[in-house]
């Protein structure tokens, strides 16, 4: 316990000792430490350095004494310029042992609140040469050294006036260790502060980056080297550099590593013109290898180089998000003072685009106007890709789908300036499979079920392989192409496909119909029927069997376009009825209240009733089903107009038809019937007019503005002639002209049973034809004698009998003069056969205004 309060005692008495030496020599050598910062600091000094006050302290770095010098400042290269060194506080701490041999050394500089600004001026002289040049510093035997510098809170800036480059930190915390100013800068700084400002070959930077780390600096005849390792910005830098002056040129040699930056941070003190693409608003964790390397002078600029790994990040561009990107790869620009030629190539990227994830690799060129060459895998789900960005194209929209592709252009004029041009350049290639999709576009009331198929990319044009899929009851199989799919991707174009398509069956009910079973159900009272605007279509079409209403067709091949909502058929030959067929027509849906129908047919050897059946009667309610057998061959013309729930206008219907029938019948059809009711009560004339035979009936007939017009139409069967012409309506208003052959009339008409009013026509053979005009409604027909059909009959006839006198005369007298003797028996009876005979097989052509007149005439 003595020893221990005996080492105290010694101890106390040592430090007493201590501080009472310090004191005592540290008050004896004031004015000595004042005088060599007034005058010795001043002789060594190249130019003025003005000084507000000096202090000293004794205790303030105690055990060793300071001078302060408030208020210090001198100028760079003359009085009135930019400072070289402007602060308000110098702090020189001496040790204070030196003293007492005479020496003065400057164990510490502290540096306080202001500026230090190196300076290079146009003529390359720097400013910081400020001690006058000796072989050392003794000077009245004193003699002065220097080991470390502190700055706190002080502004450091360089600045090359010559080229026009600047750099300026604000360091609040620095020190510096060791440090000459005599021809050159050397030294090391413990750095905490912030970089203000870099400003190089055209490039300022505008965001304040932190800073804390160890730098090294060397900076003698114009040359930089530093070193700089620590916290810069948001990470972690490894700094090396060296710029070196040549007699034309600098030499820039600069190496930097970033670990794990804050991108956006960090791409702020980036030139303006670079922030302003697509890196504006880029996020996420940052560590590269920057090289900068090349000479620079007003003319030209060094290169500049980034080996990037970018991860854990997001940007927004035009409302369009993108998370969880990953970027590996190399970004190269020729002048680091500027983006023009620059290129990033991408070894592997990554992101989530809303949530559906894209791979691949790219390469971009041209940041003002981005060209881009990229490759794309992508899975992902239809659904999500409809809410992205399909919405207004597709009513529904599901399904996955498997991408792999590849695309060059300007993506930028693409897909943000829709630049007709640059859709133009666009360039792709690869595919896409689809699975389970099913498709609804906006205008198409039902959606299409896909399968499965694929897709594959040629540049402007989508290949179609292996589709499979159905709608609603229908499936199909199609191989083709899409063409020009960007313009509809871009300009919203209709969606081009080029294919052979092959169905089973289409039940055209359940396009237009009301389906209880469908998902998609509709209200006949508010349907609209309409072809789909947003597709196009052109297809050798397949189909094995077609439906509408009571219409069958089966076999059906030929070429079918749909576009700009017209629905074309060309060459379209199918099996229906037991017979064959061709169609050429349209279906025109473009107007908002009207459905426009045009149709060239052909059909050969059909079944009559199947026919009358299938095609409704052919838009008219005359002749009906029920009334016609046989087999007919017809060549159709028909232009129709309905409205959207696809009622027919009957006074916009026109067709003109060229019918056959053969082996055919006619079967209780009204007007006949109504004809032989008419000549057995009013003539007492029996003819079976309700079923009539015939080899072959022949005709062209015109439905124009809800009227029929049936040219003269010969009915011949066993032993009655019959010749029908007129028109018949809609409404059943009629007016037919009827001529009957036979020899019933005939007789009766010897008999004087028939009134002469009828005009009855008395032929050769024994038999008699009677024109009759049957007119009013099918509800109540009326008949009556067709004068002009009378007169006409009369003047064949009389033509026909002169023919004859002329013909017998000249043989009859021809022989005379020959001295010919002919039998006046067998002349006699010659010449009266030929007066009786009246016209056998006349043809007759329905009479128009103009000939009416004639004939009266």
């Amino acid at each position: 316990m003595k020893l221990l309060k005996k080492c105290f005692i010694s101890l106390f008495l040592l430090f007493v000792f201590s501080v009472g030496t310090i004191i005592v020599v540290g008050t004896k050598y004031k004015e000595q430490v004042v005088d060599f910062v007034k005058v010795e600091l001043g002789k060594k000094l190249s130019r003025e350095v003005k000084v507000g006050t000096i202090e000293y302290s004794l205790f303030s770095n105690f055990p060793n004494v300071s001078v302060d010098l408030i208020n210090l400042q001198t100028h760079s290269f003359k009085n009135g310029d930019q400072p070289f060194l402007k602060l308000n506080k110098v702090h020189l701490v001496f040790d204070i042992i030196p003293l007492i041999s005479g020496g003065f050394y400057i164990s510490e500089i502290i540096l306080e609140e202001g500026e230090v600004n190196i300076i290079y001026n146009k003529l390359g002289k720097p400013n910081y040469d400020i001690l006058k040049p000796t072989k050392n510093n003794k000077s009245s035997g004193t003699s002065l050294s220097i080991d470390d510098v502190k700055l706190q809170n002080v502004v450091v800036s360089y600045a090359d006036w010559k080229n026009g480059d600047e750099y300026k930190l604000e360091l609040e915390e620095c020190g510096i260790t060791p440090t000459s100013f005599v021809d050159s800068v050397s030294a090391s700084f413990d750095l905490e502060g912030q970089i203000l400002l870099i400003q190089t070959d055209g490039y300022k930077s505008k965001n304040i980056l932190d800073l804390n780390g160890a730098f090294l600096l060397w900076i003698k005849n114009g040359a930089v080297k530093f070193d700089y390792q620590g916290l810069i910005g948001s990470g972690d830098m490894k700094l090396f550099g060296e710029i070196v002056p040549g007699e034309k040129s600098e030499k820039w040699t600069i190496s930097c590593d970033l670990i794990n930056h804050k991108a956006k941070k960090l791409l702020s003190s980036f030139p303006s013109d670079f922030q302003n693409t697509f890196l504006k608003n880029l996020k996420g964790n940052l560590t590269a290898k920057i090289l900068i390397e090349g000479y620079k002078n007003k003319k030209i600029s060094p290169s500049f180089t980034i080996e990037f790994d970018f991860n854990k990040g997001s940007f927004i561009v035009d409302d369009n998000s993108f998370s969880d990107i990953l970027l590996r790869g190399v970004y190269k620009q020729p002048k680091v003072n500027s983006v023009k030629g620059a290129r990033v190539k991408l070894n592997a990227y990554s992101t989530k685009y809303n949530g559906i994830l894209i791979v691949g690799d790219a390469e971009v060129k041209d940041f003002k106007s981005p060209f881009i060459s990229a490759t794309i895998r992508s899975e992902f789900d239809l659904s999500k890709l409809h809410k992205l960005a399909l919405m207004d194209d597709f009513e529904n929209l599901s399904g996955n789908g498997l991408l792999d592709m590849s695309l060059s252009g300007r993506l930028k004029e693409v897909f943000v300036d829709r630049n007709k041009k640059a859709l133009g350049d666009f360039k792709s290639n690869g595919t896409l499979i689809v699975k389970s999709v099913a498709a609804q576009p906006s205008d198409f009331d039902y959606p299409i079920l896909i399968k499965k198929g694929e897709l594959s990319f040629d540049n402007k044009n989508l290949l179609l392989e292996s589709f499979s899929g159905s709608i609603l009851s229908s499936s199909f199989e199609m191989n083709g192409e899409i063409k020009n799919y960007l313009k509809t991707v871009f300009e919203r174009a209709p969606l081009a496909f080029y294919a052979d398509l092959k169905m089973d069956k289409m039940v055209l009910e359940e396009f237009i119909g009301d389906d209880s079973d469908s998902t998609f159900k509709l209200s006949k009272n508010n349907y609209q029927f309409n072809l789909p605007q947003s597709i196009s279509l052109n297809t050798h079409l397949q189909l094995g069997e077609f439906s509408f209403r009571k219409f069958n067709a089966s076999d059906i091949k030929g070429l079918v376009v749909l576009e700009n909502q017209q629905l074309s058929f060309k060459g379209l030959k199918m099996k229906t009825c037991n017979g064959n067929a061709e169609l050429n027509g349209s279906i025109h849906t473009k107007q908002p209240d009207q459905v426009v129908y045009t149709c060239q047919s052909r059909l050969e050897n059909i079944d009559a009733q199947q026919a009358f059946y299938q095609f409704e009667n052919f838009g008219q309610d005359v002749l009906l089903r029920k009334h016609v057998k046989g087999r007919i061959s017809l060549s159709t013309l028909l232009i129709a107009v309905s409205d959207k729930q696809l009622n027919l206008d009957q006074n916009k219907i026109y067709t003109e038809t060229k019918l056959k029938i053969k082996d055919g019948e006619l079967i209780q059809f009204e007007p006949l019937v109504e004809l032989q009711i008419f000549l057995k009560e009013d003539l007492k004339l029996n003819f079976n007019l309700s079923h009539l035979k015939f080899e072959t009936l022949e005709n062209d007939i015109e439905i124009n503005h809800g009227v029929i017009n049936i040219p003269e139409m010969a009915i011949r069967s066993k032993d009655l002639n019959l010749d029908v012409q007129g028109t018949h309506t809609f409404s059943q208003d009629i007016d037919y002209l009827l001529k009957i052959k036979h020899s019933e009339i005939f007789k009766a008409n010897k008999k004087n049973a028939i009134d002469k009013e009828f005009g009855v026509i008395e032929n050769n053979d024994k038999t008699a034809t009677l024109p009759l005009r049957m007119q009013g409604n099918m509800d109540d027909p009326k008949f009556s004698y067709d004068a002009k059909e009378k007169v006409k009959g009369v003047k064949q006839a009389l033509r026909n009998e002169g023919k004859e006198i002329v013909k017998v005369f000249m043989e009859e007298f021809g022989k005379v003069f020959n001295g010919k003797k002919n039998k006046s028996d067998s002349t006699e009876n010659k010449i009266k056969e030929d007066l009786n005979n009246g016209s056998v097989n006349t043809k007759t052509t329905l009479i128009w205004d103009e000939e009416e007149n004639d004939d009266e005439e």
